[in-house]
């Protein structure tokens, strides 16, 4: 008996809740969530406001002070939202565990925000928000079969 997983795609701006169907076996979307428009106009913002400048100890140079990345902290909170979205689906539904796909840099967020919270079954390290559903296979079937509930 395969186990019924909920196969979470995301990137820093977008999110889709994947699902096996369990009578065609095609991975099905169910629900999706995009930001990108928020990320963009945070981005829009920060570029409309440049960086401070200050001049250097031994030199008439000048140099701009840090701007610290406002992005990243923007899409870790939605990886936050997506983690407690899935956490609730994985309930609703009576699901067996979650499995990953989202960029490198945002697996570790969205995974530490799930630990414990939902079993973990697996994840890639692979953005797969705009992959069509029935080129989901590629990429989903083995996870879907072979990997060990807890990984």
């Amino acid at each position: 008996m395969s186990r019924k997983l909920l196969f979470v795609l995301a990137d820093g701006g977008r999110v889709r809740f994947v699902e096996r169907s369990p009578s065609s076996g095609h991975f099905v979307t169910f629900e999706d969530v995009d930001r990108t428009q928020a990320l963009s106009q945070l981005r829009t913002e920060l570029r409309a406001s440049p960086p401070a400048r200050t001049h250097a100890s031994a030199s008439p140079r000048r140099s701009a002070v840090g701007q610290e990345d406002y992005v990243r902290p923007a899409k870790e909170a939605f990886m936050a939202e997506v983690a407690a979205r899935a956490v609730a689906l994985v309930r609703e539904r009576k699901l067996d565990g979650v499995f990953l796909a989202a960029p490198p840099q945002l697996i570790g967020p969205l995974r530490a925000h799930l630990d414990g919270a939902a079993p973990m079954a697996g994840a890639i390290r692979k953005d797969l928000t705009k992959v069509p559903d029935h080129e989901l296979g590629a990429w989903l079937n083995e996870a879907h079969t072979s990997l060990p509930l807890s990984i």
